[in-house]
């Protein structure tokens, strides 16, 4: 058998296989074929139907036009809030929600429910008021059913009357601190006059979210809470007696910033920290009601701690950015049927030194570039002739961080204008009149001179000043004296000038002097010559430690600068004393604001002068250097002082404490959560005029004829127990 070449099987298999193949592919064609005619049967079948339908409608509607596809119109506009849409365009939206959203819903509904209105809230916080159906008929085509009053004990069934009786209750509750256990006493004796307690614990929890608020988690021990600066706003520029101030087409109103720290404890560790803003009146405003109430401080945030700069970025972080929002952007303000109004929003911010410096991230009033103004060098503090370089924004950024830091330590907690950060013309007026009395009283130590200052304080009606010398922890015997409240501290300033020559001799040029009669600035300069490096804080600590320099002296010689012996005479301290109540009397009248520049650097070259430079402090630089400046650009300046901020502060942490922490407190809330609820309940009496009495007619003891026409009142009653502010001996000569 002959042999068979391996290439030939292989090509027969090939040949095989490609057979198999080809008569696949035919019968695939054959297929898609067939399948290609039944498509085109079905495709013809339908064209078809269709022309007979066209048919059909053309024979019926012969002169009607085809209907037009409406065109998909968008519900949401993803790029703008609705709280800034037009009401045209809020309309379309509200028409949107009700044919896409509440009829497919509510065709569910029982048939019994035939009307509905439902309150949408977006994610800007806009609410959205959608009526369904729309119109005056309901669901059936019919009018409504009439309101038919609900009967019932609880609170919400009561009428408007009744509910007005309970929110000027949760009013005067508030501020007479009053317990719950004694007003629910008062409502069991006169249950016919006042309200069951449940009815206002009911009113307090509406009125508690009055405005937004949030507690602030950041803050050192959590005890911070925080609410919205734009709500605060809106509610006060829809006031009706505020609706001026939108007059114009971009109106623009001012508000004041400023903040104020209180001690809770003697030992002045706890410390309450609360930050307001205000209205800036005009300076006809200003001159026509120069008084102003703690009703118009609100309160933006508040802690429980210290005027710390970190603690103000945790607590208070929400707020400023808020502000510099509003400071860029404005605020937008619904108006009603008259629309919505852009409003431009200028911010001042003013307090105390410290309290300023630290949110300008500045050195304290101690450090060499000290003033916030300028940069001025403690060695120039008593020079008020020179021209010292502005501080900005600018020139804080670049100095912040570097070597050269210029007394810049930290960035702003706000980016504002720099020009309108001011100290405040109360505690100026403070500082520097508790400087002149605690010069007096160092006087009259020296001349052992005491019995007659206590005598002189007693006559002018402060009656419960004292000098005592006490031994205190620091070391030897020192003396002690009374601090002064704010209303004592002004009474002394306008009346002891004419007393004066009982009080004190002419101050001699040389020779010994008590070291308790000494000054903060004279005890530095004495220990530093001695060698001390680091003199204490306290003045009554750098008196003890100069005495124990000496070996327990107490007095220590003092070099003089007169030639005719006499270095500070009587009579001149009586015209510096009265010269400083006509300057500040100048600064409360805004007229007066061309002048007081002027006449304030003249008077404090007179207190460098008279007494000693050393004894020039950096109230008393701001005084001569930029009040005048500040009071021509800002003529309202002393009509924002931080007056009512101090009052406000003192009557909210006495209402809080006039409870223990016993089993938690009076509430297991805190302290901040408590507070700013009350804020909230205040801010809603003021907005709605709760506690605004009218004045009764009287007469007068001699017989004349009642006032015909009473006026209502506009300023809350005074509280006579406002010590608000003291001077006290024991702090820096800030």
């Amino acid at each position: 058998m002959a042999a068979v070449h391996p290439d030939i099987f292989y090509l027969l298999q090939r040949s095989e296989l490609l057979s198999d193949l080809l008569r696949q592919k035919e019968r695939e064609l054959e297929e898609s074929r067939a399948e290609s005619g039944r498509l085109r049967l079905q495709l013809q079948e339908r064209d078809q139907r269709i022309l007979e339908l066209e048919g059909r409608l053309n024979n019926n509607n012969i002169n009607e036009e085809p209907a037009r596809k409406r065109a998909r119109s968008q519900l949401y506009n993803t790029r703008l809030p609705w709280s800034s849409l037009r009401p045209s365009s809020l309309n379309e939206k509200k028409a949107a929600l009700r044919t896409k959203f509440l009829e497919p819903c509510f065709e569910k509904l029982p048939k019994n429910v035939v009307k509905a209105n439902v309150t949408f809230r977006t994610d800007d916080g806009f609410t959205v008021g959608v009526e369904w159906p729309k119109g005056p008929l309901d669901r059936n085509g019919q009018p409504p059913p009439a309101d038919q009053a609900v009967t019932g004990r609880g609170y919400r069934h009561q009428t408007d009357e009744t509910r007005d009786l309970v929110r000027w209750c949760v009013y005067f509750k508030d501020q007479a601190s009053l317990s719950d256990v004694w007003f629910h006493e008062l409502h069991m004796k006169f249950m016919k006059v006042i309200p069951p307690l449940s009815w206002l614990q009911e009113e307090k929890r509406e009125q508690n979210n009055f405005i937004p608020y949030q507690m602030e988690e950041n803050a050192r021990d959590g005890n911070a809470a925080s609410r919205s600066v734009k709500g605060i706003i809106e509610k006060h520029l829809m006031m009706p007696k505020n609706r001026d101030l939108l007059e114009g087409d971009e109106p623009e109103v001012g508000f004041r910033y400023g903040l104020d720290g209180r001690p809770q404890a003697k030992n002045n560790i706890i410390g309450a920290v609360m930050a307001c803003i205000t209205p800036v009146r005009n300076p006809e405003q200003a001159l026509a009601r120069p008084k102003r109430t703690v009703r118009e401080e609100y309160c933006v945030f508040l802690y429980s701690g210290k005027e710390d700069y970190e603690e103000q970025v945790r607590c208070g972080s929400r707020v400023f950015r808020e502000i510099e929002e509003l400071h860029l952007n404005g605020i937008d303000i619904d108006l009603g049927e008259e629309g919505r109004k852009h409003v431009r929003i200028k911010w001042y911010v003013l307090s105390d030194w410290k309290a300023l410096a630290i949110m300008l991230g500045l050195v304290g009033p101690t450090g060499d570039y000290f003033c916030i103004s300028c940069y001025c060098r403690k060695a120039e503090i008593a020079q008020f002739r020179q021209d010292y370089a502005l501080r900005s924004q600018e020139s804080a950024h670049i100095h912040t961080g570097s070597r050269d830091s210029r007394g810049h330590q930290h960035l702003p907690v706000m980016s504002l204008d720099w020009g309108n950060a001011m100290i405040d013309t109360l505690h100026m007026y403070l500082r520097i009149g508790g400087k002149l009395l605690s010069q007096l009283i160092g006087w009259s130590i020296d001349q052992n001179h005491t019995d007659a200052l206590e005598k002189a304080m007693k006559e002018v009606g402060i009656r419960t000043f004292y000098i005592r010398k006490e031994a205190t922890r620091e070391g030897p015997s020192t003396f002690k004296w009374k601090s002064l409240t704010g209303k004592e501290l002004e009474t002394a300033i306008q009346r002891l000038p004419d007393k004066l020559p009982a009080i004190i001799n002419n101050i001699g040029s040389s020779g010994e002097v008590q070291i308790d009669s000494l000054q903060g600035r004279q005890l530095t300069a004495m220990l530093q010559a001695k060698g001390v490096e680091r003199v204490p804080r306290l003045i009554s600590e750098r008196k003890a430690l100069l005495k124990r320099l000496l070996g327990g002296a107490e007095t220590v010689a003092q070099p003089g600068r007169g030639e005719d012996g006499v270095e500070i005479r009587v009579e001149d301290l009586q015209k510096l004393w009265k010269d400083f109540t006509v300057v500040m009397e100048m600064v409360k009248d805004p007229q007066q604001r061309h002048h007081v520049g002027r006449v304030a650097k003249q008077w404090c070259e007179d207190f460098r002068d008279i007494t000693y430079q050393e004894d020039v402090t950096p109230y008393i630089h701001y005084l001569g250097c930029h009040l005048g400046t500040k009071l021509t650009e800002h003529p309202f300046m002393h009509s924002i002082n931080c007056e009512m901020i101090e009052k406000k502060n003192h009557v909210q942490t006495r209402r809080f404490h006039h409870a223990t922490q016993r089993g938690g407190g009076r509430y297991p809330s805190k302290w901040a959560e408590q507070l700013m609820q009350m804020e909230n309940r205040e801010t809603f009496a003021s907005i709605h005029g709760i506690g605004q009495r009218q004045k009764r007619s009287w007469v007068r003891r001699n017989g004349q004829a009642p006032n015909p026409d009473p006026l209502p009142s506009s300023d809350d009653e005074e509280d006579d127990d406002d010590d608000r502010i003291a001077y006290n001996g024991e702090e820096d000569d800030d």
